[in-house]
């Protein structure tokens, strides 16, 4: 089977996307984050990006099919096998091998690894774990804790296998939470990541931002635009509802229309 008829016959689960992604059992689900990088990332410049962390590649998947460049690659990172062929699973089922591959790699041994090489991309985006081991009530299951909490791998390791792996000036997507603004800041900056953009996410106008998402440049310059925050909820009780803000930034957020923000 070529790429084109291997792309024809994914048209229905890319029509379905992100419904039906295989996920391993037991393993970490992905959530409404994952889906806002990857709409937050498709206006970013860049054709050859890297997933660091990539689960069972919902947003490297979502980047793919929201970004316009038909000749864009992504390879989705992850140290979990189950993961590793969750995403190669659903990439063909997408109709995207061609341009979707995923490797085994923790990001600590990023140097250690054969591909990908030293800036070698223009794109990567990430999605961390967001939380100090220290800080919140720790779920149950080795993968789920790993995925929420900073126990293996924190945000200045995932910070520094972006900076070997971006080509200079190449741009970082993140999302994050925004009570961790500084922290995010300290560990972009200390690997030369320079944040150029960010939109706080808030789940109703006028709350409080809960998350953000982030772009930065390898080796950039000063000037951050902070855009207006992104209400992602409207209405109360049965009536709560995506807003269409929200909706246009981000279509695939309506196969999931609860409310709340996944908290990775």
């Amino acid at each position: 089977m070529d790429e084109l008829q291997e792309y024809d016959l994914g048209r229905t689960a890319r029509a379905a996307f992100p419904r039906g992604l295989a996920q391993p059992e037991g393993g970490f689900r992905f959530g409404s984050d994952a889906l806002l990088l990857a709409a937050f990332a498709a206006a970013l410049p860049g054709t050859r990006a890297v997933d660091l962390g990539t689960g069972c590649g919902a947003a490297g998947l979502g980047w793919l099919l929201a970004a316009a460049d038909p000749g864009a690659t992504m390879l989705g990172l992850d140290k979990d096998p189950a993961m590793v062929a969750a995403a190669e699973q659903n990439a063909s089922a997408l109709g995207l091998a061609g341009r979707f591959t995923a490797g085994l790699v923790d990001v600590r041994a990023i140097r250690e690894a054969v591909h990908p090489g030293p800036e070698s991309c223009d794109l990567i985006l990430c999605n961390p774990p967001y939380r100090d081991p220290a800080s919140g009530r720790r779920p149950a299951g080795e993968a789920r804790d790993a995925a929420r909490f900073e126990v293996d791998g924190s945000l200045p390791d995932f910070a520094a296998a972006a900076s070997y792996l971006l080509a200079n000036t190449g741009m970082f997507a993140c999302i994050h939470l925004a009570e961790r603004l500084t922290h995010v800041a300290a560990a972009l900056a200390a690997c030369r990541l320079e944040i150029k953009r960010i939109l706080p996410l808030s789940p109703r106008a006028g709350a409080p931002a809960r998350q953000m998402l982030l772009a930065a440049r390898k080796n950039g310059g000063p000037g951050l635009v902070l855009e207006p925050p992104l209400a992602l909820y409207e209405g109360t009780g049965r009536d709560t509802r995506l807003t269409a803000a929200a909706l246009a930034f981000c279509p695939f957020l309506a196969c999931n229309p609860a409310p709340g923000l996944a908290a990775t």
